[in-house]
C-alpha cells in the first residue's frame, strides 16, 4: 500500500508541480488496571533512548519530559512513556495502553497499517518506529491529553481521567499521525486548523454539523486558531468542512494529500503561506492532488475557500 502510495504521490507532483477541541465532563473513570497492556519499565540512562530533544516536533506540553529518562515501553515495541518517577506506575501503564489499543483504530480511518505509517512517517521525526508518550504537569486535567509531531502528552494524574478517554485520545492521535505525514522539518504545522480539527473530528466520531446548518459557521477562515470564532460548535463545523471533502474524495485521498505536504516541505520550495494565510506547501498539494467535489468536478483550494456554502448547498 505505501508503495503504491508513494508512486501516487510523484506522479501527481510531476503533474502538478494544530489549539485543540477538547470535551470532558467532571465524571472520571476507573478501568482495571489488570486490563492494561503488558511492557517493561526502563531507564534511559541504561538503555541510551533518551526523550526527544527536538524543540521543533515537541508541543510546549510536551517539553516537560526533556531530561526524563524513566519509561514504559510497551511489549510490542511500538510505545513508550516517559515520565517523572514522581507519577504513579498505574499512570504510566494507563497512558500506555491508551496509546498502544488505539493507534491502529485511528490509522484505519487513514486508510494506514502501522507498517505504513512507520515506512511513511517522516524520517526526521523522533523516533519514527515508536509513539513516544510523556506524563506532563503542563497539560490540565480539562484537557487531558496534547499531541504533537514528537510525542503525545498526557496529564499524569491517572484520577483526573475522564469518562470520554477513548475518544479524546483517538482525536489526539489523529493530530500526532496528522502531524508525522505532512512535515519533514517544518517548525510549525502546515496545516489550516480548520482541516487539522476537522480531520480529528470526523476520526474520533465526534458530532458534525448537519448539512443544513452549514450558514451558520464559515470554518474555512478559521487558518490558526487566532482565527477562530468563540463559538463552541465550531468544531462541528471543522469536521463538516473535512468530511465534504473526504466523502467525495475517500479517506485515501486525504492520506495522500498529507503526504504530499510533507513532500513538498522535503523539498523546499513552497516556504511561507498564501495571501490567505494558509502554507503554501497545503495550498499547492490541495491543488496537486485532483480532488473534486460532489459532482466530481475537479476542485481546487481556491473554489472550495470561495464556494464553500454554495457547494454545501448543492450536496444535499
Amino acid at each position: 500500500m505505501a508503495t503504491s502510495k508513494a508512486v501516487l504521490i510523484l506522479s501527481v507532483l510531476v503533474m502538478g508541480l494544530t489549539g485543540c477541541k477538547v470535551t470532558t465532563s467532571d465524571d472520571h473513570h476507573y478501568p482495571d488496571s489488570g486490563g492494561f497492556v503488558s511492557g517493561l519499565f526502563y531507564d534511559a540512562r541504561d538503555t541510551g533512548r533518551h526523550y526527544p530533544t527536538n524543540s521543533w516536533a515537541l508541543a510546549s506540553d510536551a517539553e516537560a519530559c526533556r531530561g526524563e529518562s524513566l519509561y514504559f515501553e510497551t511489549h510490542s515495541g511500538r510505545v513508550r512513556v516517559y515520565g517523572s518517577p514522581a507519577y504513579s506506575e498505574t499512570s504510566f501503564r494507563a497512558a500506555a495502553s491508551e496509546l498502544e489499543r488505539r493507534i491502529d483504530g485511528v490509522l484505519s480511518r487513514f486508510q494506514l497499517r502501522w507498517s505504513d505509517f512507520v515506512e511513511d512517517r517522516s524520517a526526521a521525526a523522533p523516533y519514527p518506529r515508536q509513539v513516544v508518550g510523556c506524563l506532563s504537569p503542563e497539560v490540565p486535567h480539562t484537557e487531558f491529553v496534547s499531541a504533537s509531531m514528537g510525542a503525545v502528552a498526557f496529564n499524569p494524574y491517572y484520577g483526573q481521567w475522564p469518562y470520554e478517554t477513548g475518544q479524546i485520545v483517538a482525536h489526539e492521535l489523529a493530530h500526532f499521525i496528522q502531524e508525522n505525514l505532512s512535515r519533514y522539518d517544518a517548525s510549525y504545522s502546515l496545516l489550516p486548523y480548520w482541516f487539522a480539527e476537522g480531520q480529528s473530528v470526523v476520526v474520533a466520531g465526534e458530532p458534525i454539523a448537519p448539512v443544513y446548518q452549514h450558514y451558520d459557521y464559515d470554518p474555512l477562515w478559521d487558518v490558526t486558531p487566532i482565527d477562530a470564532a468563540n463559538a463552541p460548535y465550531r468544531f462541528e463545523h471543522y469536521g463538516l468542512a473535512y468530511r465534504y471533502l473526504e466523502k467525495a474524495n475517500g479517506p485515501l485521498a486525504m492520506t495522500v494529500l498529507l503526504e504530499m505536504v510533507q513532500v513538498l516541505d522535503w523539498d523546499g520550495g513552497f516556504y511561507g503561506e498564501v495571501s490567505t494565510g494558509e502554507s503554501g506547501a497545503f495550498v499547492e498539494a490541495f491543488n496537486s492532488a485532483g480532488l473534486v467535489d460532489h459532482r466530481n468536478n475537479y476542485l481546487s483550494f481556491q473554489r472550495f475557500r470561495s464556494d464553500y456554502h454554495d457547494l454545501l448547498n448543492s450536496s444535499y
